[in-house]
């Protein structure tokens, strides 16, 4: 029992030495007194982000839009097909932008390596396309935001009668969310 009452005492004399590195002593017959003891605080407020997507045609996968008859060919060798891609949200407590490019200059699956280029994005049906390279491009940006507007992506996807080799294609696209 003995042993139990020193550790209790080394453990009390431990807290008290921590606890008088910062000390406020009074010593007055006022009976108003006061007596402070300044502590400094800190703290780090982190980069919070985050890019949720949806809408793709499969978990995070995008078919495109392909052509479904030569007659789509009617007019010429090469067509743009349309395609609504995915939607995003940006919750983010700093400035941001949202990058997209390809992970590859070309797309895999055949001997015939269709560019990525040939496939352009918009944020709008109706807006300027451009096509995708494995450079990031931006898509938008914002200020802090507890909920950014959903953006929309849209593709064009260019289809060369002559050139593209008949087969299954896959190309990855990164979107990307940064701090700048």
């Amino acid at each position: 029992m003995l042993r139990k009452l020193v550790v209790g005492a080394g453990l009390f004399a431990m807290s008290a030495n921590a606890a008088s590195a910062q000390t406020c002593t009074i010593a007055s017959t006022s009976a108003s007194v006061s007596c402070s003891v300044t502590s400094t605080h800190s703290l780090t407020v982190p980069s919070l982000m985050s890019l949720t997507m949806s809408g793709f045609t499969s978990g995070t996968s995008q078919t495109l839009a392909a052509p479904t008859a030569i007659s789509d060919f009617a007019s010429s060798n090469t067509i743009q097909i349309p395609t609504a891609g995915p939607t995003f949200v940006v919750k983010a407590n700093r400035a941001y932008r949202v990058q997209i490019n390809a992970a590859t200059s070309a797309f895999t699956g055949s001997t015939y390596a269709k560019p990525a280029s040939d496939v352009a994005w918009s944020t709008s049906s109706g807006g300027t396309f451009v096509g995708l390279s494995t450079t990031p491009a931006d898509i938008t940006g914002g200020a802090a935001t507890t909920g950014s507007t959903s953006v929309g992506v849209f593709y064009k996807t260019t289809y060369d009668f002559v050139a593209d080799v008949p087969g299954s294609y896959n190309l990855d696209v990164k979107f990307t969310l940064v701090a700048p």
